[in-house]
């Protein structure tokens, strides 16, 4: 944990060991099958559900260099690596994470391989799926926090319930205390994730109070959501995936194996990208949108609009900051109830006609 908390204040580092987005919520919105895909990669994992659609092509791109080093590592990881041992370099199989990455480096290229090198204890020690700053966050939330607000019993009744009736029963009853309401008040607030969650530059333009929004959120999620399935949930909770994200599930694995081919990871700026004039079918822009000012935003519109082919959809996420695509393209507000993640407001569909 030390050596974590000391990483994640180096220049770079990994912001996003994974997705903190529901692949399976995302996958149900998208309309038919798109062959042309633009994505946001983060931890790149959304960006390996969308080859289950078999496209002709997904480019990957983040403005952030060691995001692009851990996106690398993991598309050389699913070309180069059974099922088994790919989940070992995660930190999340049976073997040492060291051990699968030592064969898997002359796959790699230079400067990933530079990267991990001088960083080999995020693998070896920390586990891949650990080592972003938003991750420590959520390791600080758990063992800090939540540890204090229930009975190791009371969390593993509620997190392995096996009907919505029973786990929103024992959340209403004891989950739901006056404790967690007030440590997710103070912990989810603008303050405490400017410092230890988020940078800084995510909060720009962010106005409002933040941590009621996602409490309501998070009571819907539970509401709708066994948690038992929802591994999004139990890495916060309990600090660990019993069930596993879209593209980490074993059929799942073997059909993105398949279509690997297919992906290009970029580190590139969005804008930067658009210039380029290419034609798209699908852009899924996470919440790019609340870093920027609405000038930017409206200007970028026309951009998204033109690189979009006739049917081309746009997915889009608001946390602190509403925004919304302007001009031709029709809107839709998704309906959250299965999104098995609760830090978004609003989320966007939108396609133009």
């Amino acid at each position: 944990m030390n050596k974590l908390k000391r990483y994640v204040k180096e220049t770079p580092h990994i912001r996003y060991s994974n997705c903190h987005e529901d692949s399976d919520f995302a996958l149900q919105n998208i309309k038919g099958k798109p062959e042309k895909i633009l994505t946001i990669a983060s931890g790149l994992d959304n960006s390996l559900a969308f080859l289950l659609l078999e496209p002709r092509s997904v480019l990957a791109i983040d403005s952030k260099e060691a995001q692009i080093y851990l996106c690398n590592l993991k598309k050389c990881g699913i070309e180069h690596l059974e099922y088994e041992d790919f989940l070992s370099l995660l930190g999340i199989g049976k073997d040492n994470g060291g051990q699968i990455y030592s064969r898997l480096r002359p796959y790699l290229d230079k400067e990933t391989v530079e990267y991990f090198d001088s960083h080999l204890f995020l693998i070896s020690e920390i586990g891949i799926v650990n080592c972003g700053k938003f991750e420590y966050y959520f390791q600080f939330f758990k063992k800090h926090i939540l540890s204090k607000t229930h009975s190791k019993k009371t969390v593993e009744a509620f997190m392995t319930a096996e009907s919505l009736e029973d786990q929103n029963e024992i959340y209403r009853k004891k989950y739901n205390n006056l404790r967690l309401r007030l440590l997710f008040r103070i912990f989810f607030s603008k303050t405490v994730m400017k410092k230890l969650g988020r940078d800084k530059e995510c909060f720009a333009y962010a106005k409002g109070g933040l941590s009621a929004g996602l409490k309501d959120k998070f009571d819907r999620c539970i509401e709708c959501n066994l948690n038992r399935d929802n591994p999004y949930l139990q890495y916060i909770i309990q600090g660990k995936m019993a069930s596993l994200p879209t593209y980490l599930v074993k059929e799942n694995y073997l059909k993105i194996k398949k279509n690997i081919h297919s992906l290009e990871v970029r580190r590139a700026d969005f804008a930067e990208v658009m210039r380029e004039n290419e034609s798209y079918d699908l852009m899924y822009l996470s919440d790019i949108f609340e870093y920027m000012s609405e000038e930017e935003t409206s200007f970028l519109s026309e951009d998204i609009y033109r690189n979009l082919n006739k049917g081309g959809q746009v997915l889009l996420y608001n946390m602190m900051i509403e925004r919304h695509l302007c001009g031709k393209l029709r809107e839709t507000e998704l309906d959250q109830d299965k999104n098995r993640t609760f830090y978004y407001r609003h989320c966007y569909h939108y396609i133009k006609e």
